[in-house]
């Protein structure tokens, strides 16, 4: 496959004046990304790409492009910031930046773009970045564009969009392009397997997230419990399970996912293909999870080795991973949703983890006609996270304006996408910014 012919027209023609300003630059490319897995994954690919054509770079990879990412953008002076997974939001902080700057993002773009800045943006090339690609499609786009040798970066980019839940429900649009690519070349291939990992099935059960199981992931003697009340062995492994027996545990848990009010994606997800990434040794989530877990365990640099190849990088994404699984699903069976008209809230005290709750809380368990926004104090600030649902977004909702506007009411800042969106205010302006995000949120909906 010709990757200029997978790749839409747009796409190609927005990442031409990227490219050339990558290739003629001489001095070290000052990197920013975001902390997640998208972020990582895409700040991966471009650090890839820049040393395959022998240049130079420094990356650092953050929470969130706050003003002090600015300031200290312009005390080190870089003759070129490269930001990707953020920016397209924040137009109005780039035009602070002192420097030239490229942005490579998929997020909702808001403001004029600065005469310092080129952009290189999912939506504006006519691809749906809620769905159709993440920063780490976006940033293969760009990496294809500087050289077509650089399409062994597939694995990564679809890692990245996994991250950001793009994988729901099937490939789609430019991710749709490079798994037929990376396909094609052997660095992708699906196979038919429950979404289940673990030593045994009741390590699977109890470990599980996606699906998470009410009463039963975090708790594994009610896993083992569980399982023999079906007829099967809580020791056996669970790639070992075939015919009647992998088919009884099947209809088990679509039928505790609908009794407990699972979506319908996340009830089809358990007979989605898995797609295996055999030159990595992971599952295209697997991929992803452990490069997630790194960020949102303040181990950013051990994501970004793992995804350029470094063993003893696995190793320690590794205990991240289980470490964030455990995280997660304490605070998943601890978290409290307070109810308003329009909307539904949470607090916690790990910020990196909120946005990932209510996800997977709206998901499978919480009143899916509301979004979820979760809170969480740090350096001062309080920091939000918003999720909804496709049919909440079909019916008008959008995030990404509400985050936008209920921030702004309260002298912070917010933006992201439609389905999922995030803000900084103020730790007094809690209950303010609720207020007007229900208001936002009740106006949108029509409640």
């Amino acid at each position: 496959m010709n990757p200029a012919a997978a790749m839409p027209q747009p796409l190609e023609e927005a990442a031409q004046p990227l490219a050339d300003r990558l290739r003629e630059i001489e001095q070290p490319v000052r990197i920013i990304g975001h902390y997640d897995c998208d972020g990582l994954t895409s700040s991966a690919i471009l650090v890839q790409a820049l040393l395959r054509l022998g240049k130079r770079f420094h990356l650092s990879n953050v929470l969130s492009l706050a003003p002090g990412v600015i300031e200290r953008l312009n005390r080190e002076a870089p003759a070129l910031v490269l930001f990707t997974d953020l920016g397209s939001g924040y137009m109005d902080l780039l035009a602070q930046l002192e420097a030239p700057a490229l942005v490579v993002d998929h997020h909702l773009p808001q403001g004029e773009v600065p005469g310092n800045v080129l952009e290189l943006n999912a939506h504006k090339a006519g691809v749906d970045g809620n769905r159709e690609a993440s920063a780490a499609s976006v940033a293969f786009a760009l990496a294809l564009t500087l050289d077509e040798a650089n399409r062994d970066l597939a694995p990564i980019a679809l890692a990245g969009a996994c991250g950001d839940r793009q994988m729901t429900g099937g490939w789609k649009g430019w991710n749709l392009g490079i798994a037929n690519m990376a396909t094609e070349d052997n660095y992708l291939k699906e196979k038919q397997q429950l979404p289940l990992y673990g030593a045994t099935l009741a390590d699977a059960l109890a470990g599980s997230l996606e699906p998470y199981l009410v009463g039963v992931s975090g708790q594994p003697a009610a896993a083992e419990s569980a399982l023999r009340e079906i007829g099967l062995d809580p020791t056996a492994a669970p790639d070992g399970l075939a015919g009647e027996e992998a088919a009884r545990l099947a209809d088990w848990l679509a039928l505790k996912l609908l009794e407990q009010g699972a979506g319908s994606e996340q009830c089809e997800q358990l007979f989605a293909p898995s797609y295996q990434l055999p030159g990595w040794g992971y599952t295209v989530s697997e991929l992803a999870s452990l490069v997630d877990a790194s960020g949102r365990q303040d181990d950013t640099s051990t994501g970004i080795a793992l995804l350029l190849g470094s063993t003893e990088a696995r190793g320690r994404a590794g205990a991240h991973e289980l470490a964030q699984r455990e995280q997660l699903l304490a605070l998943l069976g601890a978290a409290k949703f307070e109810r308003r008209n329009a909307i539904q809230h949470f607090s916690t005290s790990e910020p990196a983890l909120k946005g990932t709750i209510c996800g997977l809380a709206l998901g499978y368990f919480l009143d899916r006609s509301l979004p979820a926004i979760g809170l969480s104090p740090r350096d001062g600030e309080l920091i939000v996270s918003s999720r909804a649902t496709p049919e909440l977004i079909e019916r008008g909702l959008n995030l990404a304006e509400v985050m936008s506007h209920a921030s702004g009411k309260c002298g912070g800042i917010g933006g992201g996408h439609a389905i999922a969106a995030g803000a900084s205010v103020p730790l007094d302006a809690e209950e303010q910014f609720l207020a007007v995000a229900d208001e936002q949120v009740a106006a949108q909906l029509g409640i």
